[in-house]
């Protein structure tokens, strides 16, 4: 059959349409300027995104490394600290066996009770075993011992602070490293999703996701620079020893151990707390028993409050300790709004803290406001509960009876409302000591200071009271004043709670471990939460020293 010419037409033009199909497959693609430049820009920022996973992933196993680390040295932190306080238990009940050894050997147990009357000869076997003890006891071993126990207990606290302090700041990376990744996803996808747009559509999507890029690259870079806070361990040495020294009553020496400490590393903030408690107690021996006070104008007075300042500041202002420890010191330079400042910073941080709330009541006090002291020795109240702990609560008292005797001496013109909040302290305390009751003044009971010694260690005072009503609740609080000029400071064990009635003496014998010789005691006598009588009495000479 003869194929019609148009037939014939239509299929040279298929076999043409056919060839530069083929042609055309064979040949090269069209390169695109603009694809090849994105390819490039996300080849580069995978490069950084694997930098940046390296960082991430070597900050991770160095938090890994040093909460280890961490876990270990609070181990033996825990250890430390038993031994010494086992050492500190065998040391009171070798104590305790000597007196009682030495009893036996002046009194006869045979003779009636009452009858007993020192004897002149003592059974050899009797003072050979109680001057045995007392040896063991005074031995230089038992110094060395316990000098060595706090030393391994304070070194490896400060090993522990200083690890976790590391391994929170790689935490802090750790979590960095993590947004700069998921940032730099987002920056990814913003630079490849204009692969689909058009070119007009583009720069709109295409330009933050450069941007975000050259940001993600810079903040990484920053991350990486910046230094992680570690601890020489010729500073915590120094430090260790330093602070073995302040809990034997070595100030001197422990300023120039915490110097060394800080010369060593001068960021380290233990070691500028430590120098600032040293340097003030120089002058100011019972401060960290009884917060007394003998002189705060000493040049090593003004160099605790400064090293205070520079631990604060160090601390970023978010240490508790460091703030209320600033707050105190600038307390006793007189700069109260200073310290109402610091006082509220540690309030932000812990506000759970009875203590920081009774300081502050102090200082407002100091200040003229109380109404605001009072409302702060409020909210401190509050949080005490003394049936979990009323040791801590007759040890805060203690400190803000002392903290209004100094603002009592400080400031003469606020003595009034000084003597107001007292009695309002002393009236709350008595509700925590008794139970709820209230409040009264009793008008017919007599109360006389019959006698107050003070030798050696030792006091002892007899108060005679007369016409108590039945089942009255008398509170005696014992001030002593370390120097004469010096504000009186109360003591946390100088303190009796009683019930009485009608007519009687009340004994009571107490040793006192002051620093500082007390030239004066003065006694507080509430009955039912009134103060119904005061009396001052001489100091005492002793085997201390005279401040």
């Amino acid at each position: 059959m003869n194929a019609e010419p148009e037939d014939v037409v239509a299929v040279g033009e298929d076999d043409q349409l056919e060839t530069r199909v083929d042609v055309t497959d064979e040949l090269p693609e069209e390169s695109d300027p603009y694809k090849r430049r994105v390819a490039v820009v996300l080849a580069v920022l995978g490069v950084l995104g694997a930098w940046i996973g390296v960082l991430h992933m070597d900050s991770a196993n160095q938090e890994s490394y040093f909460a280890r680390q961490t876990t270990r040295t609070a181990v033996g932190s825990l250890t430390a600290n038993l031994n010494k306080e086992a050492l500190e238990g065998l040391s009171t009940d070798l104590d305790a066996e000597a007196d009682a050894l030495e009893m036996s050997t002046k009194f006869d147990p045979g003779t009636p009770v009452g009858a007993n009357e020192p004897k002149e000869s003592k059974e050899p076997d009797q003072v050979l075993a109680a001057d045995g003890v007392r040896a063991g006891i005074d031995s230089k071993q038992r110094d060395r011992l316990t000098r060595e126990f706090t030393l391994n207990s304070e070194r490896e606290v400060l090993k522990r602070k200083a690890l976790a302090e590391t391994r929170v700041a790689y935490n802090i990376r750790t979590s960095q490293f993590e947004t700069v990744l998921t940032t730099l996803a987002a920056a990814l996808f913003l630079v490849g999703f204009t692969l689909v747009l058009n070119r007009r559509t583009r720069p709109p999507v295409l330009i933050p996701g450069l941007l975000l890029a050259v940001y993600v690259a810079g903040w990484a870079v920053w991350i990486h620079a910046k230094d992680v806070p570690t601890t020489a361990p010729e500073s915590i040495d120094a430090a260790a020893e330093a602070a073995t020294h302040l809990a034997f009553g070595e100030f001197a020496a422990a300023v120039d151990g915490y110097t060394r400490a800080i010369e060593a590393d001068s960021d380290f903030v233990p070691a500028f707390n430590g120098r600032a408690l040293a340097s003030f107690q120089i002058s100011n021996p019972d401060f960290a028993s009884t917060l007394a006070i003998v002189d705060t104008a000493t040049p090593e007075a003004k160099q605790a409050v400064a090293d205070a300042e520079t631990a604060v500041r160090l601390d970023q202002e978010q240490n508790f300790n460091g703030l209320m420890l600033s707050g105190i010191f600038q307390f006793h330079d007189g700069d109260y709004a200073t310290a109402a400042h610091r006082i509220r910073q540690a309030t932000a941080i812990n506000g759970n803290a009875p203590e920081a709330y009774l300081t502050l009541a102090a200082t407002e006090l100091a200040l003229g406001d109380q109404v605001a002291a009072l409302d702060a020795l409020g909210t401190g109240i509050d949080i005490l509960n003394p049936a979990t702990d009323s040791s801590e609560a007759r040890q805060l008292t203690a400190d803000l009876f002392t903290l209004l005797e100094q603002v009592d001496a400080a400031e003469p013109e606020r003595s009034a409302d000084v003597a107001e909040v007292r009695s309002v302290l002393a009236a709350e305390e008595a509700q925590l000591a008794f139970g709820p009751f209230d409040p009264k003044a009793s008008t017919d009971a007599k109360l006389t200071l019959e006698s107050s010694s003070y030798i050696g260690n030792d006091l002892s005072f007899e108060i005679a009271y007369a016409g108590l009503p039945a089942e009255s609740r008398v509170s005696v609080y014992v001030f002593e004043q370390p120097a004469k000029g010096a504000p009186f400071s109360q003591r946390a064990e100088l303190a009796r709670f009683e019930t009485l009635s009608g007519t009687g003496t009340l004994v009571s014998e107490a040793s006192v471990q002051a620093a500082c010789t007390p030239v004066a005691f003065r006694y507080d006598v509430y009955v039912d939460g009134a103060l119904a009588n005061s009396f001052d009495a001489a100091g005492g000479e002793g085997g201390q020293t005279a401040c």
